[in-house]
C-alpha cells in the first residue's frame, strides 16, 4: 500500500516581523501551501450519514481541503451550521435537469475566493451529492487527485452524446454535419484552470441555451438504451450533464457519424477523448454510480489501445455479496442502497472508485451493527 503523503509545510523560509506591511503577492510568495481539495456539496435537506464524512475528513492534514454547500433550503442551511465542516455558499436558483449548473458554478466561484491569495494551480474541486459517500482514506483520494494535472470527466457512452444538424465545408463544398455535445456525469473533477474558466464563461452566458439548441428531451419518452444511436439527432439529458464538457473541451462538428477521430487534451484525465459510434465510457470516473441499462458497457482507456475494456461499475458489483446488492430502478435514475454487508463495504473500498452513490441515510448493516462506525472503520483503516 502507497504511504500517506507527507504534509506540506506552511512556514516561510525566512521569518518576518511585520507581515501587515508586506503586500498579499509577497505574503503568498512568502507563505507557499500544497493543492488544497475543495469538496461541493449539492444538497436538498443533508448530507447522508454525513458521520462518515467527519470520520473521513478527520483525517485530513491541516490546510489540504476546504468543504462548502449549496442548500436548497433553510433545513440544509441549519444542518451545515451544526457539522462544523462545512460552509454554506449563498443560495441560487436552480431546477432539477434544467438548470443545476448555476449552484455547480457559485460552488466554484465562492471556492475559488476561499483563500485566493495563496491559490495553487494544483488545487482540485470535487463535486459532490447529498447521497454519495467515500470509497477511500482522506489520504489516498487526496493524493490521486493532486497528482494529476488536469480535470476528471466521465464521458457516456457515445449513443447517448447529443447531436444537431449543421453546415460544414469539405474541399470547398457545403455538406451536412453534425454538431456534438457529450454527455458526462455531474460528479466531475475540475482543476483550478478549468473552474476559473467555467466561471467566467458562465457569467458571460456562455452556452446557457443549450438545452434549447439540442432540442433536449422533446423526443417523446426517454429512449430505451437500444434505441439509442449515436447521431440520431434525438437527445436526452440535462444541462449539468453537457455543460462544463462543452465549455472546457468543445465543440465538436463531424461530417460523417460512421467515421472515428480522437482529440487529444493533455489537461484531461484518460485523454484522448474518442469519437465514433461505438466508444463505452471515457475519461476519469471516480463516482460510482450505476445505471442497469450502462452496467455492462465498455470501459475505454489508453492503455487499452483503442481496444474496450471491463468497466469498473461491472467489476464492483460483481465483488458484491447478495445482502450488497442495490436497488436499481427505471432507465433515469441510478441504482441505490438501503442495506449493504461488511463484505460489500470492503468492496467498495477495494474497487477503482474514490466515491460511491447513492446511498439512503442510516441504511441497514446487514448482520448487525451501526453503519456509519463499520463503514467508517472499514474504509479508513
Amino acid at each position: 500500500m502507497d504511504s500517506k503523503p507527507a504534509h506540506t509545510s506552511t512556514l516561510a523560509a525566512q521569518p518576518v516581523r511585520n507581515v501587515s506591511d508586506i503586500d498579499a503577492a509577497a505574503a503568498s510568495a512568502l507563505v507557499p501551501r500544497g493543492p488544497r481539495v475543495y469538496f461541493l456539496f449539492l444538497a436538498v435537506d443533508e448530507i447522508a450519514n454525513f458521520a462518515v464524512w467527519k470520520a473521513f475528513f478527520k483525517d485530513a492534514f491541516p490546510g489540504s481541503y476546504r468543504a462548502l454547500i449549496h442548500c436548497k433550503g433553510a433545513i440544509c442551511m441549519n444542518f451545515a451550521a451544526q457539522t462544523q465542516v462545512l460552509e454554506v455558499v449563498p443560495t441560487v436558483q436552480a431546477e432539477y435537469c434544467a438548470d443545476l449548473v448555476s449552484p455547480m458554478n457559485q460552488l466554484l466561484a465562492m471556492a475559488l475566493h476561499d483563500d485566493p491569495s495563496s491559490a495553487n494551480p494544483g488545487d482540485k474541486f470535487v463535486f459532490v451529492s447529498d447521497s454519495t459517500l467515500p470509497a477511500k482514506p482522506f489520504w489516498q483520494v487526496y493524493k490521486t487527485l493532486t497528482t494529476r494535472s488536469g480535470s476528471d470527466l466521465c464521458m457516456f457512452p457515445s449513443k447517448d452524446w447529443a447531436d444537431t444538424p449543421t453546415q460544414l465545408f469539405e474541399n470547398g463544398s457545403p455538406v451536412q454535419g453534425h454538431e456534438l455535445a457529450i454527455k458526462t456525469h455531474q460528479w466531475m473533477v475540475l482543476s483550478r484552470h478549468h473552474s476559473e474558466r467555467a466561471v467566467h464563461l458562465w457569467g458571460q452566458g456562455v452556452k446557457k441555451n443549450m438545452m434549447t439548441n439540442f432540442h433536449m428531451n422533446t423526443g417523446g419518452p426517454w429512449q430505451s438504451l437500444s434505441n439509442r444511436t449515436f447521431g440520431d439527432n434525438r437527445n436526452y439529458g440535462c444541462l449539468d450533464e453537457y455543460w462544463h464538457m462543452s465549455v472546457l473541451f468543445g465543440p465538436w462538428k463531424i461530417a460523417d457519424s460512421k467515421k472515428s477521430t480522437e482529440y487529444k487534451y493533455p489537461d484531461l484525465t484518460n485523454s484522448p477523448l474518442r469519437i465514433n459510434a461505438n466508444t463505452g465510457w471515457q475519461g476519469a470516473c471516480d463516482t460510482f454510480a450505476l445505471w442497469s441499462e450502462y452496467s455492462a458497457a465498455s470501459y475505454d482507456v489508453p492503455s487499452t489501445e483503442g481496444k474496450h475494456s471491463i468497466s469498473p461499475w461491472l467489476k464492483l458489483y460483481n465483488s458484491l455479496d447478495a445482502a450488497s446488492m442495490p436497488h436499481v430502478s427505471d432507465n433515469t435514475r441510478p441504482a441505490w442502497w438501503d442495506t449493504i454487508s461488511r463484505h460489500g463495504i470492503q468492496a467498495i473500498r477495494n474497487s477503482d472508485f474514490l466515491f460511491v452513490r447513492k446511498f439512503i441515510d442510516s441504511p441497514t448493516l446487514a448482520y448487525g451493527g451501526d453503519f456509519s462506525t463499520e463503514y467508517s472503520r472499514l474504509m479508513f483503516t
